[in-house]
C-alpha cells in the first residue's frame, strides 16, 4: 500500500517503508496542487503557477509529472489535460484522510508541505498560504474531536498524545494548550500540567509579547469538592447549582462559575445521574457563554455532560449539550466539525422544540459565516418561528440580532433594519442589556449604508461601544469599535477612523476563543479602507491576516475580499475606490 504524506515533511511510504521522494521541491508542490484540487487542472494553469520562469515551461511540467509517476510507481497517473490524479486504488493520502474525518496513523504534525518553499507565481504563493491554513484547520478540528472523545472514554494517554499533536500544529494558539493541560490533569499528571503552563506562558511572552489568558492556568487547577457536615452530596450539589445559576444570570460570571464547579464536584459523588448531567451542562454552558476565553474547557465539560446524560437516559440534557458543543465549533470556524455537530444535535433534539430552536439559530449563524447567505436567512426564519412557538424569548432576540447581520451582508437593508430594531425592542422589554451592542451595531451598519448622517450614527453607537466595554465582551467591543471607525470613513476622516479599526482588531483577538468570522471581517475591512487611502503596508498586513483566518475557517466571502486586496496590491486588478 502506498502512502503519500503531505502534512509535515512530505514523504512516500510503501508498506510502512520510506521510499525515495521526487527530486525537486516543485514536484511536491505540483503533487499537492493536484490532489488538493476539487476539479482537474489544466496544464497551462499549472505552468502559469509553477513553471513560468523555466526556459521551456511546458517541458518543465512534463518532466515533473514524469518524475512523480516514476516515484509513485504509477505510469498511468497524472495524465490528460486537464490533469487528473488517477492514483492507484488503495493509495492513502493523509490530507484526504483528514478531510474525511479520519486521523492518519501516526497522527500528523506540522504544516502542509513543511519545509517546502518554491519560487513560483504570486497566485501559487497565495494558494499555498490558503491551503496550509485550510489543512491546519482540518487537522486541528479532527484532533480536537478525538481529544474530547478520548477524555470522555477516560483514555488519558491518548488524550495527551492527541492534544500534544494539536500543540505542534498550532503552537501559538491557546486552545490546544488548554486541552493538553486538561488532559494532563485528567491523567493525574499535575506536574506536567504546571510545567506546560509555565512553558506556554514563557513562549507566548517571547513570541507574541502577551501572556495567554486565565483559562490556561485555570485548566491546571484540580476541582475542589465542597462538603457540609451532615448534608448529603446531592443536597449540596442542588444548593450550589441553584446559587451558581443565579449568579451567572445576574452577570456575576466569576463567582457563578466557581459555584457551579463546586456543584459538579458534589454531584459526582451523589449517585444521581440526572443531577450530575445537569450540573455539568450548566457549568459547560456558563464557561462558553458567560466567561471569556473558556470555550475549550467548556467543551470538555459539555462533552462530559452529554455522556452523563446519555448514561442516565436524560436525552434532553444530552441534546442541549450537543447544541452547545456545535456552537463552540461555529464560533471557532471549525466548519466540518460544526456541520457534523449541528446535524447530530438537530436529530437528537427532535422531541424537544426549544432545543431545536437553539440548534436552528446556531446553524443559521454557521451558514452565514460559511458564506451561504440565502440558506442562512431561511434557517433564521425557521429558528425565529421555533422561538416564538416555544416561548424562547431571549433565544429569539439572539436569533433576530444575528439575522440582521446576515440580511445586511446579503444587501437586504430593509430586512436587516427590521430584525435589528425588533431585537433591540424586545431586548429592552426583557431588560436584557448584555445583548444590546450586537443588534445596535448592525443597525448602525444599515444606517450608514442608507446614507444617514455619520455623526448621528456615531452619537448612537458610542453608547453601544461604552456598554460593550463595561460588559468586557471582546466581540461586542470589536464590532462597535469597527462601526465607530466606519462613521469617520463616511465623513472622509480616515486619520480618525484608523485608530478605531486598529482597536476593533485588537479587541476581537483579545481572547483565545474569539469569534473567528468577526475577527476576519474586521481585518479585511481595515485592509480595504487602508488600500483605498494609500496605506499599502497596512493593507497588505491586514489582508494577509484576514486571508489566513478565512482560509482556515472556510469563509469564502471574506477570503475573496482578502484575495482582492492582495491582487490589487500586486497590480492585478484596478484599485478599489
Amino acid at each position: 500500500m502506498l502512502e503519500i504524506r503531505l502534512i509535515g515533511q512530505p514523504r512516500l511510504l510503501r508498506d510502512g517503508l520510506t521510499l525515495p521522494g521526487p527530486r525537486g521541491a516543485k514536484c511536491w508542490a505540483l503533487l499537492a496542487r493536484i490532489v488538493r484540487s476539487q476539479d482537474p487542472i489544466s496544464r497551462q494553469q499549472l505552468v502559469n503557477e509553477l513553471f513560468s520562469e523555466a526556459d521551456d515551461p511546458m517541458a518543465a511540467l512534463r518532466w515533473s509529472l514524469a518524475e512523480l509517476r516514476r516515484r509513485l510507481g504509477m505510469p498511468e497517473a497524472l495524465r490528460g489535460n486537464p490533469i487528473t490524479a488517477d492514483l492507484a486504488p488503495g493509495t492513502v493520502i493523509d490530507v484526504a484522510q483528514v478531510v474525511s474525518g479520519a486521523l492518519p496513523d501516526p497522527v500528523p504534525r506540522g504544516a502542509l508541505l513543511e519545509g517546502i518553499e518554491v519560487q513560483a507565481s504570486p497566485s501559487f504563493d497565495t494558494w499555498l498560504l490558503v491551503e496550509r491554513q485550510r489543512v491546519a484547520g482540518e487537522v486541528i478540528g479532527a484532533l480536537r474531536k478525538e481529544v474530547l472523545r478520548a477524555m470522555s472514554a477516560h483514555d488519558h494517554a491518548r488524550a495527551v498524545m492527541l492534544a500534544s499533536a494539536m500543540v505542534d500544529t498550532a503552537p501559538l494558539e491557546e486552545g490546544p494548550h488548554v486541552l493538553l493541560v486538561k488532559a494532563f490533569v485528567a491523567a493525574g499528571d499535575r506536574i506536567s500540567a504546571h510545567r506546560h503552563v509555565a512553558a506556554t506562558e514563557a513562549a507566548f511572552l517571547r513570541e507574541l509579547g502577551v501572556e495567554p489568558g486565565p483559562a490556561l492556568s485555570a485548566a491546571a487547577r484540580p476541582p475542589v469538592t465542597p462538603s457540609t457536615a451532615g448534608v448529603s452530596s446531592a443536597a449540596t450539589a442542588e444548593s450550589l447549582l441553584t446559587a451558581g445559576r443565579a449568579a451567572v444570570g445576574a452577570g456575576a460570571a466569576g463567582s457563578g462559575i466557581a459555584t457551579l464547579r463546586g456543584a459538579v464536584a458534589a454531584a459526582e459523588g451523589s449517585g444521581d445521574g440526572r443531577l450530575d448531567a445537569t450540573c455539568l451542562f450548566e457549568l459547560g454552558s456558563a464557561l462558553v457563554h458567560a466567561a471569556c476565553g473558556y470555550d475549550d474547557e467548556g467543551a470538555i465539560v459539555l462533552d462530559a455532560a452529554r455522556e452523563a446524560a446519555t448514561t442516565a437516559g436524560e436525552q434532553e440534557i444530552a441534546a442541549k449539550a450537543l447544541a452547545e458543543l456545535a456552537y463552540v465549533d461555529v464560533l471557532a470556524a471549525r466548519r466540518e466539525c460544526a456541520v457534523e455537530g449541528l446535524a447530530l444535535a438537530w436529530d437528537v433534539a427532535a422531541p424537544y422544540p426549544r432545543v431545536r430552536a437553539a440548534v436552528a439559530a446556531y446553524d443559521a449563524v454557521h451558514l452565514s459565516d460559511w458564506g451561504r447567505l440565502d440558506a442562512s436567512l431561511e434557517r433564521f426564519d425557521e429558528a425565529i418561528d421555533l422561538c416564538r412557538e416555544t416561548g424562547s424569548v431571549k433565544r429569539g432576540i439572539w436569533a433576530m440580532a444575528h439575522a440582521a447581520r446576515a440580511a445586511y451582508l446579503s444587501g437586504w437593508l430593509a430586512a436587516a433594519e427590521r430584525w435589528a430594531k425588533e431585537a433591540q425592542r424586545q431586548a429592552q422589554s426583557e431588560r436584557w442589556t448584555a445583548i444590546r451592542p450586537w443588534p445596535e451595531a448592525w443597525h448602525a451598519h444599515v444606517r450608514l449604508a442608507k446614507g444617514e448622517s455619520p455623526a448621528a450614527v456615531r452619537t448612537d453607537i458610542e453608547s453601544s461601544y461604552a456598554l460593550a466595554r463595561q460588559l468586557e465582551d471582546p466581540c461586542w467591543e470589536g464590532v462597535t469599535a469597527k462601526v465607530m471607525g466606519l462613521t469617520y470613513v463616511a465623513e472622509g476622516d480616515v486619520d480618525a477612523a484608523m485608530p478605531w479599526l486598529e482597536h476593533a482588531g485588537t479587541a476581537c483577538r483579545r481572547i483565545n476563543d474569539s469569534y473567528k468570522w468577526l475577527e476576519a471581517e474586521v481585518q479585511v475591512t481595515d485592509a480595504e479602507i487602508a488600500l483605498a487611502h494609500g496605506d499599502r503596508d497596512r493593507a497588505r498586513s491586514r489582508a494577509e491576516v484576514a486571508l489566513q483566518i478565512a482560509a482556515r475557517g472556510d469563509m469564502p466571502l471574506l477570503l475573496q475580499r482578502a484575495e482582492v486586496v492582495l491582487d490589487q496590491l500586486r497590480g492585478a486588478v484596478p484599485q478599489l475606490v
